[in-house]
């Protein structure tokens, strides 16, 4: 049987292991984009294309914040490991999170401008949505912002595999 300390170790490797790979996966997204130059306001590309670059600034977003999400049973992000940021790097941050929960992982209606309207004599809206997208200089600094916590979390992770791997043996 594990002491409290030694499951709290359990808990926070599998939560920083987790968290670097959802990170690894928003820097592959963000690359993606890049790689694609999918950078596309609505009205600058055709609706299927514009629909991929959606799904991927989504898939992005999500995996940018699971690991500053709250999850019921584990322990939260270490905030600490967040200090290195820069101050333009916590704001990116905090505008990534707060576009998890007004635009990417929940449906705000307050985020969208809704016009009530009747076409063909049925009631319908004009809806204007906020853009699916960030532009060439934003995904260079999510990356960045990536690489640096990513950098953290390895630390972490190396400082807890020793006291893991101890209480393996």
């Amino acid at each position: 049987m594990h002491s409290n300390s030694k499951d709290n170790s359990y808990q926070k490797y599998g939560l920083l292991h987790v968290a670097l790979q959802d990170l690894r996966k928003s820097a592959f997204f963000a690359g993606n984009l890049l790689d694609q130059g999918w950078h596309f306001e609505p009205w600058e590309t055709d609706w299927q294309s514009y629909l991929h670059q959606s799904a991927y600034v989504t898939s992005l977003v999500v995996s940018y914040c699971r690991p500053f999400t709250e999850c019921r049973g584990w322990p939260k992000f270490p905030k600490k490991m967040l200090r290195v940021l820069t101050q333009e790097q916590k704001i990116f941050h905090q505008r990534l999170l707060d576009l998890r929960n007004d635009v990417y992982a929940h449906s705000d209606v307050s985020a969208r401008k809704i016009k009530p309207i009747i076409f063909k004599n049925k009631p319908t809206a004009t809806e204007v949505l906020p853009p699916m997208r960030f532009d060439k200089n934003d995904l260079v600094s999510i990356r960045e912002l990536i690489g640096t916590i990513n950098v953290e979390i390895q630390k972490e992770l190396e400082s807890l595999s020793l006291s893991v791997a101890e209480e393996k043996t």
